[in-house]
């Protein structure tokens, strides 16, 4: 099989590639993505009209360490190391093990909210900041989000989120492939429709929010979901939560996870240490 250099990556990301994403944002229904120049560090925003990206598969810390980049090699769901990250303690991003008490992370003692996001047909159990359920909403994707229970606490709202998705049998995640099938049209009505159904169970939930304004209309199908590491190259027809939707130079559509860009370096061309082989 023959391997084309834009699908080989360096080993050395900072040199045989321009930039590392170092963000990736919803504003409204915005999506922002952050690029810093290997060359001379400068921060700018990365577009994707034209989609043209080479993809590295290496994850490093998007974070500073005396002014220069930190670089650490990352593990999966990461972008940041233990040493740069705003969590005190990395696993309580997931599973917190206190209400704020242990260490001096701000976000445990915060009021979170413990919400349903409804995807089309599907449905899952999640848990934020009461702040951020709006934002918590786009950034996942969802056409409809609803706010069942306040607590006071990260750990306790955390309790409750799994408790809801032990008892009504709600996952607490949404696969890529199942958010790519929400991209086509008509989603956000299924949605309206599973809520108008599954309602009467939840009689205290609060006000429910539609979330209908991504960037992203007209498609009859939904797209392939693409591994991140590799070659990127088509039309972009939108985005909707951490996936941005194109067409490719054979007419498919595939989508582009955008979160899992973080960390990773790109570049337009195929990169300077990558070299073909025929194997």
């Amino acid at each position: 099989m023959f391997r084309d250099a834009a699908e080989i990556i360096g080993s050395d990301p900072p040199t045989c590639h321009r930039s590392q994403v170092v963000s990736f944002r919803w504003r409204g229904f915005s999506p922002e993505l952050w690029e810093r120049l290997n060359a001379n560090g400068e921060l700018r925003p990365l577009t994707l009209e034209p989609l043209d990206l080479f993809v590295s598969e290496v994850r490093l810390c998007v974070g500073d360490r005396n002014g220069s980049p930190c670089l650490e090699e990352l593990p999966s769901r990461l972008d940041r190391c233990r040493s740069c990250d705003s969590f005190p303690v990395q696993e309580c991003r997931f599973q917190p093990r206190c209400r704020g008490s242990l260490c001096e992370g701000t976000v445990c003692g915060e009021e979170h909210t413990v919400y349903l996001a409804l995807f089309g047909p599907r449905t899952k159990a999640g848990m934020t900041r009461s702040t951020r359920l709006r934002e918590r909403g786009i950034e996942q994707g969802a056409d409809l989000i609803v706010p069942l229970e306040r607590h006071g606490s990260r750990y306790e709202a955390r309790e409750a989120e799994q408790r809801i998705s032990r008892e009504r049998g709600l996952p607490q995640s949404m696969p890529l492939p199942a958010l790519a099938a929400t991209t086509v049209d008509g989603s956000s009505d299924e949605a309206v429709r599973m809520w108008e159904g599954m309602s009467p169970s939840f009689p205290d939930a609060g006000g429910l929010q539609v979330l209908d304004g991504y960037p992203l209309r007209g498609l009859v199908s939904a797209p392939r979901v693409m591994p991140t590491a590799g070659k990127h190259r088509g039309e972009l027809v939108g985005a909707k939560g951490r996936l941005a939707v194109y067409r490719d130079e054979l007419g498919m559509l595939k989508a582009l996870d955008l979160k899992d860009l973080v960390s990773r370096f790109v570049g337009t061309v195929p990169s300077a240490c990558a070299q073909s082989t025929l194997f």
